[in-house]
């Protein structure tokens, strides 16, 4: 279990300027954001909202799963993978507020995850994060910061749900260069913490918790009502807190494209290009394309394809590993059988590409993943759903990372 309580000193900074007089007037959207508070909505909900002055509040629950899993610890078949009945939980509460002075975006949650057998699988996390835009005429300051402590795999390379506490501050400047445009300097210092998780042998509190330091110049403009682009460069450096072989830096130029939710294609495309160097003289520095698309396309007024394409560069809990590149894509089509209920299937593969070091042989591991839902809509922008999904990840280096697992769970999700 997670003990560790929810610090408040984020929230002093909002408890203040709230008094500011409020004003409709209208702000750039917001840019610079750190890990943990790029999440935060930068304009005020719309559904299930409950307003109290000036400030917007969308409090929820959110049933990801009540269920049955068929390899609780994503174990090899010749192990006798372990089952056992899992419930989680998200309640959460999302606040908004547009002052005359400042802007506030702030988000806090906890999850509860609850399994019937196995007790060391039970936990309790939080999430806490937020964000004030200050806007004085077209310059606007702004700080962010949160706190969040999970105890789940942290990726698709790590089977085991480790306690992992990650800490965030943020902060920079905007000018608004015109009603559409903007240009900004930002920076932000993370900390990402392991407890208690072993990983075929490894101690990941030691080989993966580290500081990272981020620091950006961009613009961002919208090229037409319902698309933006934003453009950056980055320098960003990894610091490890017990393994300093494996610090790191690296430069990136990013684009961003945002659909605006009112656009026939909805969703986010962002394109990098990655310089990294690492100080382990003995790992292939990094240089190369990386990116990311979440997109949403309407299939008349019958149905919805979702697609989310991932290139990216992570590090190995494993040293002798050093990095690996995964390459992955989930499909989903939705289908409104009639009223509000609607039937969808999904698939995705990704693939962990080791090819950092010439002393270890390269080698490649998949991770396929299908299913299936029947759902119901209601008024609220949630789903309703019966689930079904099948995981099969196979590793031609370690057959100890070979799994089959299958879930069958009731879910009640935001459908975004």
């Amino acid at each position: 279990m997670l003990s560790r309580s929810v610090r408040p000193s984020i929230w002093v900074v909002f408890i203040c300027v709230a008094l500011v007089v409020p004003t409709p007037a209208a702000a750039q959207s917001a840019v610079g954001q750190g890990p943990l508070t790029a999440p935060l909505a930068d304009t005020e909900p719309t559904t299930g909202v409950l307003t109290l002055g000036p400030v917007k509040l969308a409090p929820g629950i959110t049933i990801r799963e009540i269920g049955w899993d068929s390899n609780v610890f994503d174990e090899p078949p010749e192990a006798q993978p372990k089952e056992d009945w899992v419930v989680s939980v998200l309640p959460d509460v999302s606040m908004f507020s547009l002052l005359r002075f400042v802007r506030l975006s702030a988000y806090a949650g906890s999850e509860l995850t609850y399994y019937d057998k196995y007790e060391s699988e039970r936990s309790t996390g939080y999430a806490v994060r937020g964000r004030a835009d200050f806007l004085l005429s077209r310059l606007r300051p702004f700080i962010g910061g949160g706190s969040a402590e999970t105890r789940t795999r942290p990726n698709g390379e790590i089977d085991v749900r480790a306690d992992r506490q990650l800490e965030e501050v943020s902060g920079g400047i905007a000018f608004d260069l015109s009603p559409t445009s903007l240009f900004y300097g930002s920076g932000y210092r993370s900390l990402e913490d392991y407890e208690d998780a072993f990983q075929d042998g490894v101690n990941i509190s030691q080989t993966l918790s580290r500081e990272s330091l981020n620091y950006q110049v961009g613009m961002k403009t919208d090229l037409t009502p319902l698309l933006s682009m934003q453009l950056f460069g980055s320098y960003g450096e990894e610091k490890f807190t017990y393994e300093p072989i494996r610090n790191s830096d690296s430069r990136n130029a990013t684009a961003v494209f945002r659909f605006a939710p009112e656009a026939v294609v909805t969703g986010t495309v962002n394109l990098a290009f990655r310089d990294m160097v690492f100080d382990d003289p003995t790992l292939k520095p990094y240089r190369g394309f990386t990116g990311m698309a979440a997109i949403i396309y309407p299939f008349f007024e019958v149905g919805r394809f979702s697609a989310a394409l991932i290139r990216g560069v992570e590090y190995s809990f494993d040293s002798l590993e050093g990095y690996y590149l995964e390459q992955s894509y989930n499909l989903s089509y939705t289908h409104f059988l009639f009223g509000e209920v609607d039937a969808q299937v999904r698939g995705g593969r990704a693939s962990f590409e080791y090819d950092a070091r010439e002393t270890v042989p390269e080698h490649t591991d998949t991770l396929d993943t299908v299913g299936g839902s029947v759902g119901y809509n209601l008024r609220n922008r949630t789903r309703l759903a019966i689930n079904y999904e099948y995981a099969r990840r196979r590793s031609p280096a370690y057959a100890q990372r070979n799994f089959d697992r299958r879930r069958v769970y009731l879910s009640w999700l935001f459908a975004f």
